[in-house]
């Protein structure tokens, strides 16, 4: 069973794809074909549905290493797997991906 950290994780990574996505100008159709990812498997990727990943947040970031690779960008710190992107010398941490009423139930 999935915790509520690796959710909360899943959710953040996923937030960091998409923005990496969207800031390189790619569509989700592009981003798959550049992959070899389904636009299903990247759909459950951006939305942080770790469940999609059999509750595996290991096979999550596997993915979401190899979007930023296609994509030319570290979406991962190099002593952790947080996850960042770094734009216009600004650098965004997954945090700000997570609403403001999700961060402070949890």
């Amino acid at each position: 069973m999935a915790t509520l950290v690796s959710i909360r994780k899943a959710k953040e990574i996923g937030g960091t794809v998409r923005k990496a996505r969207i800031t390189c100008g790619l569509s989700i159709q592009s981003l798959s074909s550049l992959t070899g990812f389904s636009v299903n498997q990247l759909n459950h990727l951006e939305n942080g549905n770790i469940y999609a990943f059999h509750e595996n947040i290991d096979d999550l970031i596997e993915v979401a290493k190899k979007c930023g690779d296609k994509l030319n960008i570290n979406l991962f710190n190099q002593t952790s797997s947080e996850a960042i992107f770094s734009n216009d010398e600004k650098i965004f941490s997954i945090a700000e991906a997570i609403p403001v009423f999700v961060q402070k139930r949890a």
